[in-house]
């Protein structure tokens, strides 16, 4: 049994440790507070894995445990407010060379709320209704706050963009 439970545990690891880690960093715009909370999501999820029956639920599941503990870790430090210097490009450096606003810098320029329906509903491929059962919320809200979401991202891009 123990065995079993550490193959699952590994299987699932692998399969979504790069989206825990992207839906962290872009929730969190720390790479080394996402990387923590990449660790917690885990340590979590191999104390829960049994409350996983079915398999098919494991992406809904591991993004739901994922939310919950960027929250925690925002809510600990007292809304988290980095500059945009601090922010992190997909290689890993910073993104201090280019005055420009990256569609990553913005997302992480939108409010907690706006920012979670993005990145489940565009980087993590949700649908509406899935996010609505994932937060808890009715599914109206969660339209609106992708409309809310790409009006703000919209705004915050369009003077790069047309300059």
């Amino acid at each position: 049994m123990r065995e079993s439970k550490e193959k699952r545990f590994l299987k699932i690891y692998n399969q979504y440790k790069d989206i825990v880690f992207c839906i962290s960093i872009i929730y969190l715009k720390d790479y080394q507070l996402a990387e923590d909370a990449s660790q917690d999501v885990f340590v979590k999820v191999l104390k829960k894995l049994n409350n996983l029956r079915d398999e098919s639920k494991a992406k809904a599941w591991i993004s739901k445990i994922t939310i919950n503990i960027c929250r925690d870790k925002l809510s600990r430090r007292s809304r988290l407010e980095i500059p945009s210097e601090t922010l992190i490009n997909s290689n890993g450096k910073l993104d201090d060379e280019d005055d420009r606003l990256t569609l990553r810098e913005a997302v992480g320029k939108l409010s907690v709320e706006l920012r979670e329906v993005v990145i489940l509903y565009y980087y993590q491929d949700f649908t509406q209704k899935e996010i609505s059962e994932l937060l808890k919320i009715p599914e109206t809200t969660t339209a609106y706050r992708l409309r809310a979401a790409k009006s703000k991202l919209k705004e915050y891009l369009k003077e790069d963009f047309y300059d």
